[in-house]
């Protein structure tokens, strides 16, 4: 009986879950941790790189808004997912894009910062649909978003030590091996990662007849109904014009914050990596406290906690313009992208029951705008007005959507009505 029970599943980490979610998880696990050292380097590090290497402000500007770009074409690569593994479409992307970093630490030149990034953030893109859909396949729903969690966790907790050493080891070697290693070490966590096992059921074959006896034309009313649906929601049509106008400001002043940190304040790689440390230690912190809130009040109370910390944040480099302000702005910075990222989907959760996929491809879509957007017209804005002013402009735009979503909800019409 004992033999028996094994087979049929196990008990760790407090769950009740089959050998092979044990096994996957474990994976998954294993493959976050070694992410991490290209987590930091890529996404932290690799725009103070590119100024010190002589990017101008408009690269500053196209390093920034790279991300965003890349992902305007997601939806165009998840149709040719369809009900297809998508191992695939994650493994060989994100093979060919992290190993592509350690070109950039063998020519070291503006232009190799730019171009690198675009191509990255192109095929992280191709990926960035299929990867949901893998996790899907490897994780149960009843388990789903506790072990996705654990893992989160853990790797942030990890990013910690590693961002001060990858700022003290850059201080002294310099740029070439920690991209290199870094390229490394994110490619042989692609490999990791994608041992898992889709153990889970695939969608079911009816869901794929449907979408292919809808006439050609459906697509433009599916596009209308989206919009309509936004029209006839106030709570959710507030919260996209709140997440559009704050998520502008904080993308706004994004690169600003680094050649403001780099050229002004002269920061060494040391210290820009106690920032990065300040940063995750406040987004993990965040991701406890505003999980209670959600849970305790409201997801609103969660979002307007994040967009007062985006808002905030340029405001420090106004007010006080020091090392220490660049260190508060960080620890807001780390508030705000909790709340971006619990927050929101709590919040979508809410308001559109059942129609949540549309409502977050909305609100996806919208982040592609304004992220191609507003780094590009405030690197370029440099040449014309000072930092200062861009920081006011991005505290501003910020206050529009903290304003937006401090509105009170508005109660439901009685039935007479």
């Amino acid at each position: 009986m004992q033999q028996e029970l094994s087979e049929e599943g196990i008990f760790r980490i407090g769950m009740f879950m089959r050998m092979e979610t044990w096994r996957n998880f474990r994976i998954d696990f294993s493959g976050s941790i070694l992410y991490a050292l290209f987590n930091v380097v890529f996404n932290q590090f690799y725009v103070p790189m590119a100024i010190r290497h002589g990017a101008s402000n408009v690269d500053v500007g196209l390093l920034t808004a790279a991300p965003a770009i890349g992902m305007l074409l997601s939806p165009l690569w998840a149709s040719f997912i369809g009900t297809k593994s998508p191992k695939p479409y994650v493994l060989w992307p994100l093979t060919v894009a992290r190993l592509s970093l350690a070109v950039v630490g063998f020519v070291l030149t503006p232009w190799m910062f730019v171009a690198m990034s675009f191509f990255i953030n192109f095929l992280n893109g191709v990926q960035a649909p299929a990867y949901p859909a893998l996790l899907s396949r490897i994780y149960p729903p009843t388990l789903r978003g506790r072990l996705m969690g654990y893992v989160r966790v853990a790797q942030g907790f990890l990013l910690i030590p590693i961002a001060y050493v990858i700022g003290r080891w850059i201080e002294i070697s310099g740029d070439r091996w920690p991209l290199v290693i870094a390229a490394i070490t994110g490619t042989i966590s692609v490999i990791v990662f994608c041992r898992v096992r889709e153990v889970e059921v695939a969608p079911q074959p009816e869901q794929t007849i449907t979408v292919e006896v809808t006439p050609p034309s459906t697509w433009k009313t599916n596009i209308r109904n989206q919009w309509l649906m936004v029209k006839n929601n106030r709570a959710l049509a507030v919260f996209l014009v709140a997440t559009t106008a704050t998520g502008f400001g904080n993308l706004l002043a994004g690169p600003i914050y680094q050649i403001y940190q780099v050229h002004l304040l002269n920061l060494n790689s040391g210290q820009l990596g106690v920032t990065r440390v300040l940063y995750y230690i406040s987004l993990l912190i965040a991701y406890f406290l505003l999980g209670w809130v959600i849970d305790k009040f409201s997801p609103k109370r969660a979002m307007i906690i994040g967009i007062a910390g985006y808002t905030l944040s340029p405001l420090l480099y106004i007010l006080l313009g020091t090392y220490g302000g660049v260190m508060i702005s960080y620890l807001l910075l780390g508030i705000g992208d909790a709340a971006w990222d619990i927050g929101c989907m709590a919040y979508i959760f809410k308001v559109t029951p059942g129609k949540e996929a549309t409502a977050f491809g909305l609100h996806y879509l919208l982040f592609g705008i304004r992220g191609s957007i507003a780094p590009i017209v405030s690197t370029a804005a440099t040449h014309v007005v000072s930092l200062q002013t861009i920081f006011l402009a991005s505290t501003l735009i910020g206050a529009i959507g903290l304003a937006l979503i401090l509105l009170p909800d508005r109660k439901k019409a009685s039935p007479s009505t």
